[in-house]
């Protein structure tokens, strides 16, 4: 067996704030636009990829839900959370095991954990 790919899919009615979310904040591509599914991809890696599906289709708690996504310089993206006002439930660490990060609310309530490795 081989694994292509892994998608998390997060519930949602709110399709354009999400949009907003994923393609101006983190800069995701927009890879698939229908009636009840979104699909984001990054640009440089277009396997790793995120959906938001419309809330009657999928039955769970997004609170429950953290993701976690390896960004090349976090502090630029903490520093655009930060001037969108967007919602940092954990402010910008380095944590002792070698990465540096802060996690983030994303419109629907999931918890996005956002790092980069640091050296040590």
């Amino acid at each position: 067996m081989e694994i292509k790919r892994i998608v998390p899919n997060i519930s949602s009615n709110q399709f354009e704030i999400s949009k907003q979310f994923y393609i101006d904040f983190l800069g995701l591509k927009l890879v698939m636009d229908m009636d009840w599914i979104l699909t984001f991809a990054s640009e440089s890696n277009p396997t790793a990829q995120i959906s938001i599906v419309k809330e009657e289709k999928i039955h769970t708690k997004n609170s429950d839900i953290m993701i976690s996504i390896e960004i090349s310089d976090v502090d630029i993206v903490y520093d655009k959370a930060r001037s969108l006002g967007l919602k940092i439930i954990y402010p910008i660490t380095n944590e002792p095991w070698g990465v540096r990060r802060f996690f983030v609310k994303d419109p629907n309530g999931a918890t996005i954990n956002l790092l980069s490795h640091v050296h040590i």
